[in-house]
């Protein structure tokens, strides 16, 4: 695409690209949003560096993409509805919660959109986010492992990934109490393997090894070996794109098409960012 109102440099020929020559404490034109919109739909992922943002411009910036999406399980901010504020980790918790490849909020019957992060203290090394395109995993699949896919479904459950990774235990009353919170909230859901995204039409896999657990109709036997080999697939380096954060950074992404992994960071003063996911109300991924 010809940009005129934005300018857009690719991270790499998989995904990833920053957009320079905006600045998200105002408000975009429209031309310049649709920009921003088409290069999320070309690159999957995008990202603005050196802004300068406060609750109420970010929250401002993730509304010109869309309604802003209610996140049951992180701390909101104290006074902007849709915005939530969180830090990093140390090493030990780290090991504990064994960060892992995912696609955010799968396990809902309508995944959001699209997911943003404003980076505002971050360590001097590490934090890195790898992004990896479900595109391109699809198209170099077999044309008859794509047949067995095609009119498959995996089942989504909010719970394996909390009790295998260590962000939940059933050790007290108290947790057990928030793991039936989370089960009323978000039931297991059946999402498509094989998707059409809403803009593009493009066929892609829409898999997660945080939450899914099997395959409509199978045996966790059967579902394992599969599981087993697409996680792997979907993982591949030529899919992906490794992504540095730095203070003053916004990146945005494609929540559909695209595959996201946190790698191992340890922060003495932590890495701090505002977080917003959108939901754009009765828009969702189509079967194939």
């Amino acid at each position: 695409m010809n940009y005129q109102h934005v300018e857009v440099i690719p991270l790499t020929p998989s995904a990833g690209a920053e957009i320079r020559g905006v600045d998200l404490s105002k408000p975009l034109s429209p031309e310049a949003l649709a920009e921003i919109r088409q290069a999320l739909t070309d690159h999957l992922m995008v990202y603005f560096r050196d802004q300068q943002l406060d609750a109420d411009s970010f929250t401002a910036f993730g509304e010109q993409i869309g309604p802003l999406h209610d996140e049951p399980f992180i701390p909101k901010h104290e006074s902007k509805e849709g915005l939530y504020q969180f830090s990093g980790v140390t090493e030990q918790q780290l090991t504990v919660q064994n960060l892992r490849w995912h696609v955010d909020h799968s396990y809902a019957e309508k995944p959001t959109f699209a997911g943003i992060l404003y980076a505002t203290d971050v360590p001097q090394s590490g934090g890195d986010t790898l992004f990896a395109n479900m595109y391109s995993a699809y198209d170099a699949l077999s044309d008859e492992m794509k047949r067995i896919l095609d009119p498959m479904y995996a089942v989504h459950d909010i719970l394996s990934y909390g009790l295998k990774s260590g962000h939940h235990s059933m050790q007290t009353t108290q947790q057990i109490d928030t793991l039936k919170y989370m089960r009323d909230k978000f039931p297991q859901v059946e999402h498509p393997v094989v998707c059409r995204h809403p803009d593009t039409g493009r066929p892609y896999l829409f898999l997660n090894p945080c939450w899914v657990v099997g395959f409509r109709g199978m045996t966790a036997e059967e579902s394992a070996g599969l599981l087993s080999f697409l996680n792997a697939h979907i993982t591949r380096h030529e899919f992906q794109c490794r992504f540095h954060w730095e203070n003053g950074t916004v990146g945005m992404w494609d929540n559909y098409s695209r595959f996201s992994h946190i790698s191992r960071y340890i922060s003495q003063s932590h890495r701090k960012l505002y977080h917003g996911w959108v939901k754009v109300a009765g828009r969702f991924f189509s079967k194939t």
